[in-house]
């Protein structure tokens, strides 16, 4: 593994925290969590990331986010997986969801203690209720939405 020193104003450690976080947990952090789980970070613990975060598909989402995780995995700290999704039905694949995995020794004592705990809560949430979670209580996020009536 790879050992990383950024400076203390960089996005990178929040990204990379949520990511050793979930790693500690055993919980895998898929596309959509991460944003989700972001979003919630500028939101609600009122730490401005600098992300523009605009209705998506799928809810709120950043392509500003998705750029840093993918220069993070360029770099080699973020190892990016992609899995099949297969139709339930016929078990054609239809797509692939991306998960995305901490790559680098990361020390969570160098993330607020409030960060840590509020990342920790929203990961350990079932998606589906993470997601149900953001759709009521910033429902503007999901105007463009394609999976707002599978939420409620």
């Amino acid at each position: 593994m790879n050992m990383l020193i950024m400076s203390a104003n960089n996005n990178s450690k929040y990204i990379l925290g949520i990511l050793k976080i979930a790693k500690e947990l055993n919980i895998q952090v898929t596309a959509t969590r991460i944003q989700k789980t972001v979003f919630l970070v500028e939101k609600e613990l009122k730490l401005d990331l600098g992300y523009n975060f605009i209705p998506f598909y799928f809810g709120p989402f950043s392509k500003e986010l998705q750029d840093d995780i993918y220069k993070l995995s360029e770099l080699g700290y973020v190892k990016i997986r992609e899995e099949p999704v297969e139709d339930l039905i016929s078990g054609v694949i239809v797509g692939f969801k991306k998960i995305y995995e901490i790559n680098v020794t990361f020390d969570l004592s160098s993330l607020d203690k409030n960060f840590v705990d509020f990342v920790t809560e929203k990961l350990k949430m079932p998606l589906n209720s993470l997601l149900k979670y953001v759709y009521m209580k910033y429902p503007e996020y999901t105007v463009n939405s394609l999976i707002r009536d599978k939420i409620f």
